[in-house]
């Protein structure tokens, strides 16, 4: 059981949201697991750990800093270690010696307090995609899967380049404090990468390339048609072809593993959760932009059927 000292206070409706994960499945869900290893205490000498309740990026966002230092402060005055939440495609970098956690950033940017939580998602097995899982036998061949936003033309990269430059000037004007990077034109690098892995005569591709979001879906039964689509994908091919976007991590990086998929994931200097603990190396295969397509082809060679249903399996459950 971990004590922890909270501003309950904050834990409204309307922070819902924003609110630190673990203390969402405590407070609003009321985890039955969470509930078993984590207390609530009144009085700062029994807590073990302060938690900050809400992203640190809304109190920075709503003039309300001095809020996150104070809290800091206090911890410091009684010898308690902090844990903030550090939210959105970039985050923010606190100088003090603090846990945090956060979505993504860069790994040789980051110190040994800094830990990575993966990307929240459902399990497409409980909600879109009715169907038993199955895993992938081994082909001659192996089979790699994208759907989602990938898009060479120069009007794409323009578009992104607009984006990043609104994003710098906000942080210039101090409207954003989350940690600026250098600009990374996420789909433009998408589509480049894809079309060296179509071209390659030892590979078997299947990818469904979007210009938007989701490919623009606006109803509910877009959305649905969409999702659908992107989940089959992931299904139906034993490896999906995993690339950051705004920020640097891949959402679809998770989508995979739940679905018992093996990521090909690109490098870019990405830390993965318990990346201090975890082999990725033995779940998933990490390469960089110039040697990805050489190392899928020896993956899918150097391993057996057996072996690959194995990293399935494990990976999916």
């Amino acid at each position: 059981m971990l004590n922890f000292y909270t501003h309950i206070n904050q834990l409204t409706p309307e922070n819902r949201k924003r609110v630190f994960p673990m203390l969402f499945d405590w407070f609003y869900l009321e985890h039955p697991v969470v509930l078993e290893y984590f207390k609530l205490v009144n009085t700062l000498e029994e807590a073990s750990v302060f938690i900050l309740p809400i992203d640190v990026g809304y109190y920075f966002s709503n003039n309300k800093k001095n809020e996150v230092d104070s809290f800091i402060a206090l911890a410091k005055e009684n010898n308690k270690q902090v844990w903030i939440y550090s939210a959105g495609d970039f985050g923010i970098t606190l100088n003090s010696n603090i846990i945090t956690f956060r979505l993504g950033g860069f790994t040789s940017k980051m110190n040994n307090q800094t830990y990575i939580l993966p990307s929240f998602v459902n399990d497409p097995y409980d909600t879109i995609y009715k169907k038993e899982w199955q895993p992938i036998v081994k082909e001659e061949k192996p089979t790699i899967g994208f759907v989602g936003n990938a898009d060479g033309s120069f009007i794409k990269w323009s578009k992104e380049f607009l984006i990043y430059t609104k994003q710098q000037i906000k942080r210039l004007l101090k409207k954003d404090y989350s940690d600026s990077q250098s600009f990374f034109p996420s789909s433009s690098k998408r589509y480049k990468l894809l079309e060296k892995l179509k071209r390659n005569k030892g590979i078997n591709a299947t990818f469904i390339y979007r210009n938007k979001y989701r490919a623009g879906a606006v109803t509910r039964e877009q959305k649905e048609k969409t999702t659908l689509a992107f989940y089959e994908n992931i299904e139906q091919n034993l490896y999906i072809f995993c690339l950051r976007g705004s920020g640097n991590f891949s959402v679809r990086f998770y989508e995979t593993l739940i679905m018992g998929r093996i990521p090909l994931l690109i490098d870019t200097d990405v830390r993965l959760p318990f990346h201090d603990t975890i082999n990725w190396n033995e779940h998933c295969i990490l390469a960089t932009s110039e040697n990805f397509v050489d190392k899928i082809i020896a993956f899918h060679k150097n391993h057996t059927t057996k072996e690959l249903i194995e990293i399935q399996e494990k990976i999916g459950n």
